[in-house]
């Protein structure tokens, strides 16, 4: 996220729900700094914070990691002012804990530790926005999430105010094992112009590589006739957002399968294409309109994943079987490069 490096001066609050991932980017934050990271907790102890090191790939050495029980407010604080300058950056998870119960939050964050990030950035993480708080600290960093009418957790973060810079777009990202935060900043449509034009003749349209292309018919056979011969590459991969999809009349090595069972499959294959691990020629994403129908708007996240790995292929196809007198007026077929309609008689399940 583009907004990390300015978070490594002054004061940062990092603020969202209980479990919308705040914690975990958090720490991959404060590993991005010099030096050891100071982690106060006053609710996780070690043993949780270990594992979590552990599914965001960072090492435990990075961190001195001490647990105070929320009573102990006052010692919180006096061993902190002590021992700041030997570390790199400060978290206190979370703020709410080291302050006494009758205390105002802003007035003591700022009293204790405004001249201490003079010297060493000091990250505070809350569940609830404190507005005079946001006041008071440098950075303000919102993190949420939603769960949508497939029940897929989807993760945001967004810087929402700093001193140092404008307001960030809205970030999606998720916790992949062994990986860390995998994230996707929202970008505008592909420009044409500026890519490398290419006609398949398998479609019968001119387009550029990498591009998003819909494939839509009310027929299964015609549909899957057409997107067939792609899947055939050695390097192409078929994800399956739904069941309601074309996936089972279509012939792919279980390998080069991918079951959208939840965002973060999809999220997984994002990692690893980013990374290497698998370079695909050719992406068939199948089951997107059934999803969009349950729930309008709710393929955007899957779209904005899916246009960021067609930067890696040659070609990204979404292809499902609809309505041709409604699919027009899907966000599906709105959002696409190109789209191919294939005329049939609908089959029957």
């Amino acid at each position: 996220m583009d907004f990390v490096d300015d978070l490594m001066t002054g004061t940062t609050m990092i603020y969202g729900p209980p479990g919308s991932g705040k914690t975990s980017l958090a720490v991959r934050i404060a590993a991005r700094a010099r030096g050891t990271a100071l982690w106060i907790s006053t609710s996780e102890n070690e043993e949780f914070f270990r594992k979590l090191l552990d599914r965001l790939n960072v090492a435990y050495d990075k961190f001195k990691f001490l647990h105070f029980p929320r009573a102990f407010h006052e010692e919180i604080a006096r061993y902190v002012l002590d021992h700041l300058e030997e570390h790199g950056i400060l978290v206190i998870d979370s703020i709410n804990g080291i302050a006494s119960p009758n205390a105002d939050i802003a007035d003591f964050f700022h009293s204790t530790f405004y001249q201490a990030a003079q010297e060493v950035p000091v990250m505070a993480i809350a569940e609830t926005p404190s507005r005079r708080l946001q006041y008071v600290v440098d950075h303000v960093v919102k993190v949420w999430h939603r769960i949508n009418s497939m029940g897929h957790v989807i993760r945001y973060a967004q810087l929402v105010k700093s001193r140092r810079r404008p307001p960030s777009p809205r970030y999606i990202f998720d916790i992949v094992q062994g990986v860390g935060i995998v994230y996707i900043k929202p970008v505008g449509r592909a420009i044409a112009e500026s890519a490398e034009r290419i006609k398949d003749e398998r479609l019968g349209v001119e387009t550029f590589r990498g591009a998003v292309v819909g494939v839509f018919s009310d027929s299964e056979g015609r549909l899957v006739e057409k997107i067939q011969p792609f899947l055939d590459d050695e390097n192409a991969y078929l994800l399956v957002f739904s069941a309601f999809s074309a996936s089972r009349r279509l012939k792919v090595p279980p390998e080069r399968v991918v079951a959208v069972s939840t965002f973060n499959d999809l999220m997984k294959f994002y990692a690893d294409v980013i990374l290497g691990k698998v370079k695909p020629r050719y992406v068939v994403a199948t089951g997107l309109v059934p999803l969009e129908n349950l729930r309008e708007g709710d393929s955007l996240e899957y779209l904005t994943a899916l246009g960021v790995i067609s930067g890696y292929t040659e070609l990204t196809i979404v292809a499902d079987v609809v309505d041709l007198k409604k699919i027009k007026s899907n966000y599906i077929y709105q959002a696409m490069s190109e789209n191919v309609v294939v005329l049939g008689e609908k089959e029957e399940a």
